[in-house]
């Protein structure tokens, strides 16, 4: 069986909305615009990693806030890092019910009990 190929860290380059997403990460099955129950989960550990979704604060008052309140766009946010070493970017992108997110992605550990 074919190993997928490493997905790590690549240049973030945002679209003129705010939206990024890296070249390797996850598509739905059969061309569908989302996954099905679990499907996410697969690719995770398929590709050993885990992930940490990161919300934007539409409320704070802050710049990317008004901007995403005025115009819908996001590209003045600047997500912060989960705690923790190793993490990058696979997915910026808007979802129904948090708004602008930002899904980390990193090799996943292994906890020793």
């Amino acid at each position: 069986m074919q190993q997928p190929e490493k997905i790590g860290p690549v240049a973030v380059v945002r679209d003129r909305y705010g939206f990024f997403s890296h070249p390797l990460y996850f598509t739905p099955a059969d061309d569908r615009d989302f996954g099905c129950p679990g499907e996410f989960d697969a690719w995770l550990a398929a590709n050993h990693l885990e992930m940490v979704l990161t919300a934007m604060d539409t409320e704070d008052g802050s710049v990317a806030a008004l901007q995403y309140a005025m115009t819908g766009a996001f590209t003045q946010w600047k997500p912060e890092s989960p705690v923790g070493s190793g993490w990058f970017i696979g997915s910026i992108h808007e979802n129904e019910d948090d708004g602008p997110v930002c899904i980390w992605l990193r090799e996943a550990t292994c906890s020793r009990n």
